[in-house]
């Protein structure tokens, strides 16, 4: 029998190990509370402000085209749009689509990443998210498979736009529209010899990258080209109506705008800052009274229940 002693599982004996070191612990009494409740109230209220300014400074123009019954699919219409206020350089045109659930679960993960970024996917069990549309015939042969697969890359948005004021065709810049990490780095074209039937001729098309970063609400813009000069005046669009949206009921918007630093026009964040910072101002004010009408004694062993 060995004279050693067993090895012990007592950790080391420091302050770390055996929880001695020190340590802050705040307590919540009623002056750094009201204290916290006013600053806030104080800072909140001028940033939702400010944010309210700059997005009442952005200029937008929606117009809806597929109720109109020159604007049909498989038509091509023209559809004016009166810009009353100056819109200064850069302003952006984005598509606009209502009632499309982009962020349905089965929908969102419709995808394979590794055949957008150019990889050849020769497994068929790869595929399995692309479900229902991983290859012709449900083939397990990658000469079917679909490139790419699944419901996001199949539902690409396809109308298209050319603006003209007066008589000269305004220069819309494709360039640009989609964010730089996705281009350097999702999107790839796959080898000229891969196999498979291709769905989408250019996975590095900035129109396809825009469209399969989903959106989370139903109804969303996405940005369709970036128009480097001022506008003013009334403006006509001419559409190339292609894509169907009577079947889940949903409707086709052009919009024009403008941004501030804040980006778009969206004034929910502006409020809310106000919001929040009105009810603890609020709450800080009522505190405070309260507080000085009818001062409770910090640790008062009155109010606890063992002592009565």
């Amino acid at each position: 029998m060995s004279s050693k002693e067993p090895h012990s599982k007592r950790p080391a004996n420091t302050a770390f190990k055996q929880q001695r070191l020190k340590a802050w612990e705040p307590i919540l009494t009623p002056g750094p509370v009201i204290i916290s409740f006013i600053i806030i109230g104080i800072v909140f209220i001028p940033i939702g402000a400010v944010m309210i300014t700059a997005s009442k400074d952005v200029v937008e123009k929606i117009a809806r085209y597929d109720n109109l019954d020159e604007c049909s699919v498989g038509s091509v219409c023209n559809v004016t749009i009166n810009v009353d206020q100056e819109m200064k350089a850069p302003v952006y045109l984005y598509y606009r689509l209502e009632n499309f659930y982009q962020n349905h679960r089965r929908y969102v993960k419709s995808r394979n990443d590794d055949q957008l970024r150019g990889v050849i996917v020769k497994d068929y069990s790869a595929l399995q998210d692309c479900d229902p549309l991983k290859s012709e015939g449900d083939s397990q042969d990658p000469s079917k498979f679909y490139l790419p697969c699944g419901l996001i890359a199949s539902s690409m948005f396809n109308d298209t736009f050319i603006m003209r004021q007066g008589n000269k065709t305004v220069p819309l810049q494709k360039e640009g529209i989609a964010w730089t990490s996705d281009k350097e780095k999702k999107f790839k074209n796959p080898p000229a010899d891969a196999p498979g039937i291709r769905i989408i001729p250019d996975f590095e098309d900035e129109d396809f990258i825009v469209w399969m970063r989903t959106a989370g609400l139903p109804d969303f813009k996405k940005l369709y080209r970036i128009i480097n000069q001022d506008i003013s005046g009334e403006v006509t669009i001419q559409v190339t109506s292609n894509y169907p949206v009577d079947s889940f009921d949903g409707k086709k918007y052009i919009v024009l705008s403008t941004t501030t630093w804040i980006g778009g026009k969206n004034p929910f964040l502006g409020y809310a800052y106000v919001i929040v910072g009105c009810i603890c101002f609020v709450q800080g004010i009522a505190f405070f009274i309260k507080h000085k009408v009818s001062p409770r004694k910090l640790g008062d062993p009155k109010y606890l229940e063992f002592s009565k």
